[in-house]
């Protein structure tokens, strides 16, 4: 499904008034005198909502950017469309629809708003919540109580981005890539987010929270976060552009992805800043040409790898057989047997930088974390097995909860659109 998306558009694509309107929006009250008579005005940097309102992001300025997720308008996130034009239309239609009722004249069609950020995510459901919590503990690599970044293989890597897991404080929420602005994989137990932040809508049914949320408590949710910047790097790979497009240096290359857009009847819309180009592509064209559920399974399937646990005689073959030559794979052999016996310390001083960085790159490559090369420890992998991970379908009984907070929300909406208007918006009056 997809969660989370940012969409973009220049604001001249807005009819004016409505423009005018949602700029106002940007402005609050930042002081006023005893009498009310005298009012300093602040101009935030986007539209806030209020608490006790399903949120969203709604920036305007020279392009218009909104950041929603289904929670708007259907209460949760814990099922949604698949398509990217489905998603797009049900969020920007309840928003600049619902919310703020302008007619569909006065604003870009869904196809036509450009993509600055997708999140499409998928759940597993495990045996039980014990059997969940295990295996995350796995993937963080617990050992002696500190949180060490091991996995069992590494991603596919479609954007030069090195693979590496950080867990938060807690262990309960993964990151692959933590702080790329490239992609970022995320990986968290369902039942513990319901539980931290419950729909709006059932805030004073604790109850009901806690029922679903223990439904919840056995199912894993992997969410990709994909950025503008990796698809517009990565748009011959992904078939967005034409092949041809990747033997072209980065200047004729966005010339020529410009005059694609153009003569398929698009705006070119970009960013450039110290190290990138980065163009965006509309939801109509990446709705077609870019196959999202494959890019989710190319940041988390090595997760569920059938294969035994992992020994030095197995190690010693993948190093082999993925180095360069057979002198640099017995060198990057030798420090980590050098770490072994002496110490990460002492075999880093042992090395050079450049000799150190070689190493650790090649015995990244066969499956190692950074935590086993401070210690030395020898690499276990611990398989997944398929059996007890499925996909995760909403049973019928579950259904029905998925079906109540949908009512409750949408019979909460009126009251919340009305309070909206009358204590939020009245300054766009």
């Amino acid at each position: 499904m997809i969660d989370t998306l940012r969409l973009t558009v220049p604001s001249s694509c807005f009819y004016e008034p409505a423009l005018e309107m949602l700029l106002r929006l940007q402005s609050k009250i930042q002081r006023t005198n005893y009498s009310g008579d005298r009012v300093d005005w602040s101009i935030l940097s986007g539209v806030a909502l209020p608490s006790w309102a399903e949120g969203f992001q709604l920036v305007v300025g020279d392009r218009v950017t909104v950041e929603a997720s289904p929670k708007i308008y259907q209460g949760h996130n814990i099922d949604g469309p698949d398509d990217l034009l489905t998603a797009a239309s049900n969020i920007l239609n309840f928003i600049f629809g619902d919310i703020f009722r302008l007619e569909s004249c006065m604003w870009p069609r869904p196809g036509r708003w450009y993509v600055s950020r997708v999140d499409v995510a998928y759940q597993h459901l495990f045996d039980s919540f014990e059997a969940l919590d295990m295996w995350m503990d796995t993937v963080a690599g617990v050992q002696r109580g500190q949180r060490r970044a091991g996995v069992e293989l590494a991603s596919p890597d479609y954007d030069g981005r090195d693979f590496s897991v950080d867990a938060m404080p807690s262990g309960r929420t993964l990151y692959i890539g933590k702080g790329s602005r490239l992609r970022v994989g995320k990986i968290y137990a369902k039942g513990r987010d319901f539980r931290k932040h419950p729909p709006r809508c059932l805030k004073f049914d604790p109850e009901t929270v806690a029922a679903i949320a223990q439904e919840l408590d056995p199912v894993a949710r992997f969410e990709l976060q994909l950025r503008a910047r990796s698809i517009s790097r990565n748009a011959v790979k992904f078939g967005i552009v034409p092949a041809h497009f990747g033997s072209l240096g980065p200047t004729e290359y966005a010339d020529n992805v410009a005059k694609e857009l153009k003569k398929s009847g698009y705006l070119v819309l970009h960013s450039v800043n110290r190290k990138d180009h980065i163009t965006y592509f509309p939801v109509e064209l990446l709705d077609k040409k870019l196959d999202l559920k494959s890019l989710w399974e190319q940041e988390f399937s090595h997760f569920f790898a059938r294969e035994s646990a992992m020994d030095d005689a197995k190690l010693f073959r993948v190093i082999f057989d993925i180095a360069p030559s057979p002198k640099q794979a017995q060198a990057a052999l030798n420090f980590l047997m050098l770490i072994r016996t002496q110490g990460f310390a002492y075999a880093r001083s042992t090395v050079s930088k450049s000799a150190y960085y070689r190493h650790r790159s090649l015995l990244l490559a066969a499956g190692l974390s950074d935590a086993v090369l401070q210690d030395g420890a020898p690499l276990v992998r611990v398989p997944i097995d398929p059996v007890v991970v499925r996909d995760f379908r909403a049973s019928r009984t579950f259904a029905r909860s998925l079906g109540f907070i949908e009512q409750a929300h949408k019979a909460s909406l009126p009251l919340v659109l009305e309070r909206l208007r009358s204590e939020f918006f009245k300054v766009a009056a």
